[in-house]
């Protein structure tokens, strides 16, 4: 048995009733929700530089120091557990509650966006003000209102739709040349990039054609109608394509 599999058959059985998280704990168990979809392992570090991107209206400390201490406890309150190499592990409880964070979150990117007609550059910040507030009722309401959907505006995936994500996404700097794709998700936290996309039509669902892939100069150029786009590969790596 694995130490993660061994982890979580010992922490179910100490599964707590089901209660209201802090805004604090919300926002790591999503940031540890975006690992596990990357397939990244979970760490102090690696949380910390997720909680860096977020707006300052959330009011996290961007230490070292004081993730570590929000980790012990999430360890208290049974979300997580760590190994001895310190890497983090979600329980049942903490992978249920961050599948629910996640939903919520990407319902309220979905809802500012579409409804309240907010630029998708701000939609990252204003679902962040909104996430938290959100009731089980009034997130029900959203996604009826929505149709159920099942991609946030950015193409991230809503837990708990019914589609599931595509297994054959790819990142842009990984494709070839002269080849046709069609962008399935852009990262929506930074608001410039993000306007940059938007602006060029680099969106989820459009389809682009690669014109140039250069390792030596380290770019790659897109044709997305009849706009020629160079991006860096550093930066085309964050776009996923289909």
């Amino acid at each position: 048995m694995t130490t993660e599999k061994q982890i979580r058959k010992w922490e179910n059985i100490k599964c707590p009733v089901h209660r209201k998280l802090s805004s604090n704990a919300e926002n790591y168990l999503y940031a540890m929700h975006l690992l596990n979809e990357k397939k990244e392992k979970i760490t102090a570090s690696s949380i910390l530089e997720y909680i860096k991107v977020l707006p300052s209206t959330e009011n996290l400390g961007t230490s070292l120091p004081t993730v570590t201490g929000m980790l012990k406890r999430m360890v208290r309150d049974h979300l997580i557990i760590k190994n001895k190499n310190n890497e983090v592990f979600l329980t049942e409880y903490g992978e249920i509650s961050a599948k629910e964070q996640t939903k919520r979150f990407r319902l309220a990117s979905k809802f500012v966006h579409e409804i309240l007609k907010i630029d998708l550059k701000n939609v990252f910040q204003e679902a962040h003000l909104l996430e938290h507030a959100i009731s089980q009722d009034v997130e029900n309401a959203i996604e009826k209102l929505l149709n159920y959907p099942d991609k946030d505006p950015f193409g991230q995936d809503i837990p708990g739709s019914k589609k599931t994500e595509k297994i054959n996404i790819i990142p842009l700097s990984k494709t070839t040349k002269n080849k046709s794709y069609t962008i399935s998700k852009i990262p929506p936290e930074n608001p410039d990039f993000v306007d940059f996309l938007h602006t060029n039509t680099i969106l989820p669902g459009n389809k682009i054609n690669i014109h140039e892939v250069s390792k030596t100069r380290g770019i790659i150029n897109i044709k997305v109608g009849n706009k020629s786009v160079d991006l860096a590969l550093n930066v085309a790596k964050t776009i996923w394509v289909e």
